[in-house]
This record gives C-alpha cells, structure tokens and sequence, in this order.
C-alpha cells in the first residue's frame, strides 16, 4: 500500500495548528492509510516562503518512504476527504465550511493551492516548488505551470469564445484606441454592451497593478477593464470620488460579452458576462460630474492624453453598443449569443433596437472609420489600431487541475490577497511579476529553482505523537 507524507508549511498559528494535529490524525486512523505528517516550521528572520517549506518537507517525505505527499494548509481540516493515492495530482481543496465570521474562500478553475496531491515522481518531474516566492501568493500559479511545461496529466476546461464577425480591430496596447463624442447620459436609464478579447497580460512593474481598459469615460474613469487580477472589472466614482467597483471571478483572458446596466430610479448599476449576472452596485447617489463633462468616450483606453497610468488595452474589439434604456435580462442573453444579426434590427427576444443611440460593429468600417449603426451619425474614429481577420475560434481550452469533491472546516484566518481592487502587500504583487513576466517568458528560469536548488537550515526536530514531526528551519 502507497505511503503518505502530508507536509504542512507553518509558522505562529499555534491554536491553528493543534487543531489540525488532532483532527487530521483522528481522520487518517479511520483510514486504511499509512501516513507520516511532516510540519515544516519556519523561523523569523525572513518572510514566509511556503513554496520553500513544501520543499524541505518534501525532502523528509522521502526519507520516511513516502510515494505520495499532500501539501497541506494548516486551516484546513478535512470533513469529507479521499486522501488514497492518485497517479495524477489532484487538487483538493474544493468546497469548505467556513466559521460564521469568515468570508466564503475564493475558488476558481485554476486554484491549485490549499490541499494539493503529487506523487513522489511527479513532483521531481516538475523539480517541485519554486523557492523563489516570498509572502503570499503565486506560488500555486507556478505549481501549476511547472506542470503544464513539463506535460504532466491535468484536466481541461472549455470556455466558449463570443464570436460574430470575420472582421475584428486589434489593439497594440500602446498608442491604438477608438475615440467617439461622448454622448453617455447618466440621468436616465441606460445600457452598455461591448464584445472584446485581452491578450496575454504583460505587466508593468512601476505600477501596484494593472488595468488594460476596453471602455471607458475618462475623468475618474468609468470603465470596462481586464485586470492583472485576472477579473473583468467595471469601476466608476460617484460624486464624493467614492469608488464603486463590480468584478468578476478570477478568469482567463478570451473573447468575451461585458453588459452593464443602468436602473435611474434605483441608481444602480447591474454588471454581465456572457449573459450571466455578475453583481450589483450600491446605489450611485451622485455620478461624478467628470463624465458629464468629457468630449470624449474611448474603446482601447482609459485616456490617451493622459501621461501616468493611461490604461492602455491590449487585444481585440468586435462590437460597441450605447442605449438609452435598460436592457432585460433576456436582452443580454440573445445579444451574447448572437452569431448572425446586426444590433439595429430586433430579432428574437432582443426588442430594444429604438433605443440605440450608437452602436459600432468591426464589420463596418469606412475610411479608416467605425460606421454608426445606430444612425445618430457619432463616427468612431480609429487610431492606430490593425483591422484583422477574426480567427472565430469557437472555444478555447485550458489547463486546469484534476480535482477530487472534497469538504473541510476552514478555521477563520486572515485574508492576504486581493483586496478591494489591489493586492493587500507588495510582495504579493512582486510575486506576480516575476510569475507573469519572467518566467512565464522563460520557462527555463524553473530547471535552476525548486528542489534542484534548495538550501536550508534545519534547527530543530521534535515528535508529537507517533505519526507527526515538527522541524524547525530556516531559509
């Protein structure tokens, strides 16, 4: 029968930790599995690494004759877990029961962290963790890259491109951009709908994080926009320059439908993907007087003329819709799944077309210029942008983990990553940087960082109990 090592990165969560010590040693003595439970402490003369302490216990894993190992958070405590032996790795932390003071963990289709299973000769295949991330984050992204190059078995999504034209306009993410007379009325309802792609992010370090907008009313911008948090992100400032951010779930970059939704008599702003409801805003007691103001809406940008943290977008357009009413839910789901019609005629449950007050479709351009559909005559001029073939690619695949349904007690904890629209630390950011820019670029950089390269000092080694061991290291 396979042996398990479970290595669980650690330092200053005491109450944490004998919680799990007791529970998680209940759990496995009802179990036919053999198991060693290496805690990998880490002492406190540098941040935390906790790609570093899966490393070092890994190396002890294979003392103690592991085949397999779980990397193992130690909030985690298993209610409903299969930890048998897989070939493949298998991502487990997949649903949780949270305290009633926590908020609900983010899970999303690339999630690998948590509570993750490799065998001993896959994670030497992928040379194991980098050693390279300190604080938190990224770390799991880079796991799960490290497969990817290394063709290690991993499940496939499929994720549906939004496609209508042959024709499309591409954006450099440097100088290309529509511009159009801002006629966007904030007094009365309206709808917003625009089909567009973001290419593969390319971060700028100077920045805290990145925001490559596809629409926008510049000012305190209201704006459609990718981020470096890998979310579709609307922002607007109300009058009092209170942000109000909507964002979708942590998603990859591909063709996609973004439609808001203006309701004047409740004052607020409802955001879709695809068809799908994303969120609602707060009610906006005031819209900043900027977007009044503004000769000017922008696809592309978030303002060409403005010299720090323009915005620029990187990618595709397909089509731009501006009306003066809300569109229904209905609406939006015919509008996403439009492959044939034009905007400026009603068909099926799409009934709005009266109401369109400009409308752009890549198909239709004259003289280096986006023809008006709607008939209101507001051209848009195009600058610096490539008129391209549209791939019409219908779905896209990804990688992702394989995943076993698994249920555990999340014990409350402080939460180190996205807040409100930044990372919470800089080194959480610096880990994307390097994640996104180096080696993501340099997939190499991986042979000469992870168990390869792994230097440590082990301090101290204590049992508690049969079956764990407690070492003390530093980094």
């Amino acid at each position: 029968m396979a042996k398990l090592g479970i290595i669980v990165p650690y330092r200053n969560r005491h109450e944490h930790l004998a919680v799990f010590n007791r529970t998680i040693s209940k759990y496995l003595n009802n179990t036919d599995i053999e198991y060693k439970i290496i805690i990998v402490q880490q002492d406190d003369a540098k941040l935390f690494n906790r790609g570093m302490l899966l490393n070092i216990g890994f190396t002890f894993a294979k003392k103690y004759h592991c085949d397999y190992v779980v990397f193992h958070d130690v909030d985690m405590i298993p209610l409903d877990v299969d930890y048998t032996y897989s070939i493949n790795p298998i991502h487990l932390a997949t649903d949780f029961e949270v305290e009633t003071t926590e908020k609900m963990r983010e899970s999303f289709d690339t999630y690998f962290g948590g509570v993750t299973m490799f065998s001993v000769e896959d994670f030497e295949k992928i040379n194991g963790y980098s050693n390279k991330y300190w604080g938190w984050g990224f770390e799991d992204d880079d796991l799960l890259y490290r497969c990817k190059i290394n063709n290690i078995e991993l499940d496939t999504i499929k994720i549906k491109n939004i496609n209508k034209n042959s024709q499309i306009l591409k954006f450099n993410g440097i100088d290309s951009y529509i511009q159009s007379k801002n006629i966007i009325t904030t007094h009365r309802d309206f709808s917003i709908t625009i089909c567009f792609e973001p290419a593969r992010l390319k971060l700028d370090h100077t920045k805290q994080s990145d925001e490559f907008t596809i629409f926008s009313i510049p000012g305190y911008d209201f704006a459609i926009s990718y981020t470096s948090f890998n979310r579709y992100n609307f922002c607007l400032f109300d009058d009092e320059l209170k942000a109000i951010y909507l964002n979708t779930e942590i998603k990859p970059a591909y063709k996609t439908n973004i439609t808001l939704v203006y309701d004047c008599t409740c004052k607020t702003i409802k955001m879709y993907q695809d068809g799908n409801f994303i969120g609602e805003s707060e009610p906006i007691i005031k819209f900043n007087k900027e977007y009044k103001i503004q000769e000017h809406f922008y696809i592309g940008v978030g303002n060409p003329t403005r010299e720090l943290i323009p915005n620029w977008f990187n990618g595709s357009f397909e089509y731009f819709a501006y009306y003066d009413t809300k569109l229904s839910e209905d609406e939006i789901i015919e509008i996403t799944n439009n492959t044939e019609h034009l905007l400026n005629k009603n068909f099926g449950k799409y009934i709005s077309c009266d109401y369109l007050k400009t409308y752009y479709d890549t198909a239709f351009i004259r003289d280096y210029t986006l023809i008006d559909l709607s008939n209101n005559f507001n051209l848009g001029k195009i600058i610096n942008c490539e008129i391209a073939e549209n791939d019409k690619i219908d779905w896209i695949d990804f990688n992702i983990p394989h995943r076993k349904p698994s249920t555990f007690k999340s014990i409350n904890h402080e939460n180190n990553g996205f807040n409100g629209n930044r990372w919470k630390t800089d080194n959480t950011r610096w880990n994307q940087l390097r994640l996104i820019n180096e080696v993501m670029e340099n997939s190499e950089l991986t042979k000469d960082d992870g168990l390869s390269t792994l230097n440590f000092a082990q301090h101290n080694k204590k049992k508690m109990g049969k079956d764990i061991q407690i070492i003390t290291v530093g980094i």
